[in-house]
């Protein structure tokens, strides 16, 4: 994968179009819907954003941009094995190797055209300082105007909210004056109705991964929340959700929930490249992952009559917006509600505040009574990745449950 990208995306759409009609299963729904959100990318009826991980997307549907946050390319690049090569382009350019993964693979697409050129750079002031940055190089390489959302800490106040909701008001004047596309209220407002429909879908969908056994593998909803996070405010949404939803209840509904012994808590990021961890887990110990840090539906709807209101407070309440200690009464709550026995943190390298945190999330889970194991994984580049050595130590952690 070594040129641009539309015409991945292209066959992708093609051959999963052809599957999805002949049987819509989620895993091949979702995918297909990834597709189509890259051939935005080169689709001359959208204007076209690479972002931040915490910028609104329902906003960009009320104004026709096709837009992917940079993170989610480097996790595409890496689940696709290609982003070794990117990785090796960007450390040549002058990036060292021990930064983010995320966003040194971004850099390399960028300098090889791969989502060929933007015309927007929307970056946000978190969820850290590299993904900002990212965006800001990008510019520089690109000659792209950007654009910064600067997100308040919790706790939440009236003030907190207007500023956000006005820097949401810049935005959109930003687009609108580099792309042409204009901001229609009546448009955000169904945005905001169908953001709240699938995420009332994926609270339920949640809610039968707290059921003893789980109807779910550690697959089922790997990733899941970051590719939806990119169809809010859309149909697509909805329909991912409700397709997720009622494959899960045929699970239970049919009695063949897969049997767990240890329910685990993965934190933060997945391994996007191939490896073996979760089928070895639930192979030899009959380990399942139920809950993901970053699958989490923690905000209420939004209020469709002012929904950028919505939009702020769910943005500077985020789990991992603000003081640790916002985060890690996050993950203890999620540790008791999903009853978990242990957690796995990749402590992705590179992640600085991931890597920064490790021990105070392991002290604060084990006050809960779940230990966690911190383990030393780059989460995209797979020549850092030695599987044997990350097994021997699961060994260990998973004979200790």
């Amino acid at each position: 994968m070594d040129t641009n990208l539309k015409a991945y995306f292209d066959g992708l759409v093609g051959s999963l179009g052809k599957k999805v009609a002949e049987q819509k299963t989620a895993r091949r729904l979702l995918a297909y819907e990834t597709g189509r959100i890259g051939q935005k990318l080169f689709d001359d009826n959208y204007a076209h954003a690479w972002t931040g991980v915490f910028v609104p997307f329902e906003i960009f549907r009320t104004m026709d941009v096709g837009a992917v946050f940079i993170e989610f390319v480097g996790a595409m690049l890496a689940g696709t094995g290609s982003s070794a090569s990117f990785l090796a382009d960007a450390e040549g350019f002058g990036y060292t190797g021990d930064g983010c993964a995320y966003h040194r693979a971004m850099i390399g697409a960028a300098r090889k055209e791969l989502l060929g050129k933007p015309q927007l750079l929307i970056g946000a002031t978190t969820p850290c300082d590299g993904g900002l940055k990212t965006i800001l190089n990008v510019a520089r390489m690109t000659g792209v105007e950007p654009f910064t959302l600067d997100i308040p800490y919790p706790p939440v106040t009236k003030d907190k909210v207007d500023w956000l909701v006005g820097q949401y008001g810049e935005m959109t004047r930003y687009i609108e004056r580099l792309t042409g596309k204009k901001y229609d209220p009546e448009r955000m407002k169904e945005s905001a109705r169908l953001s709240n429909k699938a995420s009332a879908i994926v609270k339920e969908l949640y809610e039968l991964c707290k059921l003893r056994p789980a109807p779910i593998t550690s697959d089922t909803l790997r990733n899941f929340q970051i590719v939806f996070a990119l169809l809010m405010g859309g149909e697509e949404g909805v329909d991912v959700a409700e397709t997720f939803l009622s494959a899960t209840r045929a699970v239970l509904d049919s009695g063949a929930a897969p049997p767990e012994k240890h329910r685990l808590l993965w934190v933060q990021n997945r391994i996007q490249f191939k490896n073996n961890i979760v089928t070895w887990l639930e192979e030899k110990y009959g380990a399942k992952i139920v809950v993901d840090e970053l699958n989490h539906i923690y905000w209420d709807d939004l209020d469709e009559d002012n929904p950028l209101e919505g939009l702020a407070i769910r943005q500077i309440t985020h789990p991992l917006n603000g003081p640790l200690e916002h985060r890690l009464a996050i993950l203890d709550k999620l540790a008791r509600e999903y009853s978990v026995d242990g957690a796995i943190n990749p402590s992705h390298w590179g992640c600085r505040q991931n890597c920064g945190a490790r021990q105070a999330m392991k002290d604060s889970l084990r006050a809960e009574g779940v230990p966690m194991i911190n383990l030393d994984v780059d989460c995209v580049d797979p020549r850092n990745y030695f599987e044997g050595q990350i097994l021997t130590r699961l060994q260990g952690f998973m004979e200790m449950l």
